[in-house]
């Protein structure tokens, strides 16, 4: 992705009041892409819908169909043992000059996720809405399978040079899903569908971006998913990282004391929900400073370390670039802790009319509190980790990611045995020690980088 870099870094040398503005709003936009713009959307539909047909039972066993459809439906987890080995292999493809390779490879990561999601979410969706309506089951499928594909797209899309149309089919995208609510959302099925075509424009709209990037002489091919290519380290390592981002959210779910049923036996946690989501929205300035440090300015120096090892540049120039680079993680960890703790204060001191205003109980105040921070340390975890994948430590960013979810899952389930005073707890406090590690083991990593590099050949 270090073409992007290259654009954002065209942007701020343009040296306009608004050039740095515009870098980070970019960047937020394709960091996150529709994943936080999803949930923001999911929100506002729900508001709308308020509005317009009142506090009906629908509009949240929508909004919670869809978090299941955009969690558990396990496209983002599914996906996430496609996501990091396919990204590697395009790498692996663009440093090898097979750029004619990208565009059947891309089609075969969406096929693989379809095969491999299907078998799991069809049987378990109709045993999850039992009782339901044919028309609202096949919805939510449908659902499934466009995410899955929009996950796999938005990673080629981030890179694109048509950047701005990237942004601008996210923007239309998820407006037409909000607008749509509006008119037409006065029932569960319809406002399911509308998210699905939303999302399906969407996906349309990526695909023309990037069938438009890349030549191709064949449809589809499955060749990184074959055994001698495809890497199962990333592949374990993107699958733990996802089910620890949401295994907390599942604990609430269907812990007696925090869950309850919403549709079928699809369940929520009123107490968890929406603060941990309004926690996730907190972390776009972060995500946004983290994708242009390390798009911009970590792959140019990278680049230019191991082009001086490729090429026979003196040990002395090596070590200069080897710092450089430890010199920008540095940075950007600062920036990013310094923004972020500068936003979450923001947001602790204004909270409690944000949750006024929102109709949340203040009850949930100290929770938000606590999940806020977890979501800051997430941001920081996830920026290490994406560290540890450039420099091609996949194992031990494997194990991190293992002890992450597991951690994660026992911190939680003790945080609710002890009582609502530690909810929130667990999935903070376990992802402030995989952050630690894991920064203990970057700084173990670039310090041995020059001998590692020669030595492993």
């Amino acid at each position: 992705m270090a073409g992007i870099g290259f654009e954002l870094r065209k942007i701020l040398k343009e040296d306009r009041l608004l050039s740095l503005a515009k870098v980070y709003g970019y960047s937020a936009i394709l960091s996150s892409g529709p994943w936080v713009i999803s949930i923001i959307a999911i929100l506002l539909v729900g508001f709308v819908s308020i509005a317009n047909y009142g506090p009906n039972s629908d509009v949240y066993r929508f909004q919670v169909v869809i978090t299941y459809a955009i969690a558990l439906a396990s496209s983002l987890i599914i996906t996430g043992i496609i996501q990091l080995p396919f990204t590697r292999y395009i790498a692996d493809l663009v440093f090898k000059h097979k750029e004619d390779e990208i565009l059947p490879s891309f089609f075969g990561a969406i096929f693989l996720a379809w095969i491999l999601g299907l078998p799991f979410i069809v049987p378990f969706y109709l045993w999850m809405f039992e009782g339901e309506s044919l028309v609202f089951i096949m919805g939510t499928i449908a659902t499934f399978l466009v995410l899955c594909a929009v996950w796999i797209a938005s990673i080629l899309a981030a890179s694109l040079k048509y950047y701005k149309g990237v942004v601008w089919s996210y923007f239309i995208s998820y407006t037409l899903i909000v607008i749509t609510s509006i008119f037409f959302g006065d029932s569960i099925e319809k406002l399911i569908y509308i998210f699905f075509i939303g999302n399906a424009l969407l996906l349309v709209a990526l695909m023309t971006l990037i069938i438009k990037s890349y030549n191709a002489t064949i449809f589809l091919k499955v060749d990184f998913f074959l055994a001698k290519n495809f890497y199962w380290s990333l592949a374990f390592a993107g699958l733990f990282y996802n089910l620890g981002a949401w295994i907390d959210k599942i604990i609430f779910w269907y812990n007696p004391a925090t869950g309850y049923a919403v549709l079928g036996r699809l369940h929520a946690s009123i107490v968890y929900d929406m603060p941990i989501f309004l926690a996730y929205l907190s972390i776009l300035p972060g995500m946004a400073i983290f994708f242009f440090r390390l798009e911009a300015d970590f792959a140019e120096k990278y680049e230019l370390y191991y082009d001086a090892v490729r090429n026979g540049g003196s040990l002395k120039l090596i070590r200069i670039y080897r710092d450089e680079m430890v010199n920008i993680i540095r940075h950007a960890m600062h920036e990013i802790i310094i923004i972020q703790g500068i936003v979450d204060i923001m947001l602790f001191l204004t909270a409690p009319q944000i949750f006024a205003a929102l109709n949340i109980p203040q009850l949930y105040l100290g929770l938000f509190y606590i999940l806020t921070i977890g979501a800051m340390l997430q941001l920081a975890f996830m920026s290490v980790l994406a560290i540890l994948y450039y420099l091609d430590r996949k194992k031990v960013a494997m194990w991190l990611s293992i002890a992450f979810f597991i951690l994660n899952a026992l911190l939680t389930l003790l945080s609710i045995d002890i009582g609502p005073a530690m909810y929130g707890y667990g999935y903070a406090v376990s992802l402030l020690i995989v952050f630690t590690a894991s920064i203990l083991v970057l700084r173990n990593q670039m310090e041995r980088l020059n001998y590692e590099t020669f030595m492993l050949q």
